[in-house]
């Protein structure tokens, strides 16, 4: 069984910052004000204004919070629905996705990104709708933080599976280490367009048809 990171791995890091990021930055000062997003708000701040100000802050500091990752699911579903955005997923990727559904392998996603922002992503991509590729997804809500071993602990009970069944991809080290630590089997994706990121001692892919 596989789980994927998504920047970094399945998708260039720079769609994030380059158009994600600023996407949602400039509509969270009217976001605060909108009904759908008061629960959010209030975890931040009572004030709407002083909230607004701590989530752009957030994007800026590239924090990455509960409350904010909320927030930006919700603005990037409606620009998703309106067509302004398109996910960005690599030319590599879709073939092995499609190549794993017809071999039967389960596919995860495992992000900082709300499992809504992820569902939003793979259904909009410049593919096409990938979605019906990943048999579920994870967040830091659901999970916990990335670089947690009891993250993977917990995402391994969910599914049902004993820790060795799965395969993690991820293009940060630190979250590695902790898959491997829970005793999942680790795969280091270091694309040369993202940097080729250090991946530490896990085996080194730079594309997905390496897998």
């Amino acid at each position: 069984m596989i789980v994927t990171d998504i920047e970094g791995t399945t998708s260039a890091i720079s769609h994030v910052h380059d158009v994600l990021f600023p996407y949602s930055r400039a509509r969270i000062p009217s976001w605060v004000r909108r009904p759908e997003a008061a629960d959010v708000v209030r975890e931040v701040a009572a004030d709407p204004d002083e909230a607004a100000a701590v989530l752009v802050g957030w994007i800026d500091a590239d924090v990455k919070a509960t409350p904010l990752k909320t927030l930006q699911g919700l603005i990037w579903a409606e620009g998703y629905a309106s067509g302004e955005l398109t996910a960005h997923v690599y030319d590599d990727v879709p073939p092995v996705l499609r190549r794993w559904s017809a071999e039967g392998v389960p596919v995860y996603v495992y992000s900082s990104g709300s499992e809504l922002a992820q569902r939003l992503w793979f259904r909009h991509t410049q593919h096409g709708d990938l979605l019906g590729h990943f048999a579920g997804h994870f967040d830091t809500v659901s999970a916990g933080p990335k670089r947690e071993v009891a993250s993977y602990q917990a995402i391994a009970k969910s599914i049902g599976v004993d820790p060795g069944e799965l395969t993690f991809l991820s293009d940060v080290a630190a979250e590695l280490d902790a898959a491997a630590e829970a005793g999942w089997d680790t795969i280091g994706v270091s694309r040369p367009s993202d940097g080729s990121p250090d991946v530490g001692s896990h085996r080194r892919i730079t594309t997905f048809a390496d897998l």
